[in-house]
Parts: structure tokens; C-alpha cells; sequence
């Protein structure tokens, strides 16, 4: 059984909240992972081929393979998706830019030059 967190706000369970237990394990020469059946029957997309990505020590992101995959930075495909989830779920939170807000961009973005098409390299910016 998939150990399962509530949220602290609305009591509710969310995808991302939802908590798969495994354990590395010997397949034939190989080494793998083994998850909870409830996993792949709660997540069929994983049924098929996957690929795993490190994203920091002790960190792993694992992903399936649709086809017709679209090379996109995964850490950020999954940002966007939980945001689009969290929108979906809680559209209550969502609120316009406020006129005091927009003023106070204005005012810290003044003089500054952007080149959107300037090439910012691969190096991660921060």
C-alpha cells in the first residue's frame, strides 16, 4: 500500500503527494528497482519503457517514455506539470498581478536591456 501524505491546507490528496515505496534489487546481471504494486497499477505511463535522471545527490527523477517524446529539461517539465496540477486542483490561489505589484516590477526592472534572443549558454544561472 502506497504511503500517502495529506495536505496540510485542504485535507486532500494530490498526485505529488503520494508516496511510492522500493528498494534497489538483483535482476538477472543487473541491478534495478522494485516499487509497490500499487505504483503501476495507480500509474500505468510507468509500465512502459522509463529513464531516470540524477537531479542532486541522493535525488533521482524517474520519467516514462511516451512516444513521440519531446526533448525538454525534465526538472523543469516537472515543475510546470505540478504547477499545472496545483492550478487545476486549487484554482482559488490563483490571483491577478496587482497594479502595486506591476509598478513595483517597473521600478526594479528600469534601465535594465533584454535581448531575447541572446544566448545564455549551458551553464545554469541562478
Amino acid at each position: 500500500m502506497p504511503n500517502r501524505k495529506k495536505s496540510l491546507r485542504t485535507g486532500r490528496e494530490t498526485i505529488a503527494e503520494t508516496e511510492y515505496r522500493g528498494k534497489q534489487t538483483r535482476t538477472g546481471n543487473s541491478l534495478g528497482f522494485r516499487f509497490e504494486g500499487a505504483l503501476f497499477k495507480s500509474h500505468p505511463e510507468f509500465n512502459g519503457e522509463v529513464r531516470a535522471q540524477i537531479i542532486a545527490p541522493g535525488r533521482m527523477l524517474v520519467m516514462a517514455e511516451p512516444e513521440g517524446r519531446v526533448n525538454a529539461d525534465p526538472v523543469v517539465a516537472s515543475f510546470l506539470a505540478f504547477l499545472a496540477q496545483d492550478m487545476a486542483q486549487s484554482p482559488h490561489k490563483i490571483q491577478p498581478l496587482s497594479t502595486a505589484r506591476k509598478r513595483r516590477i517597473a521600478r526594479l526592472t528600469k534601465g535594465i536591456a533584454v535581448d531575447l534572443n541572446e544566448d545564455l549558454g549551458r551553464e545554469a544561472i541562478l
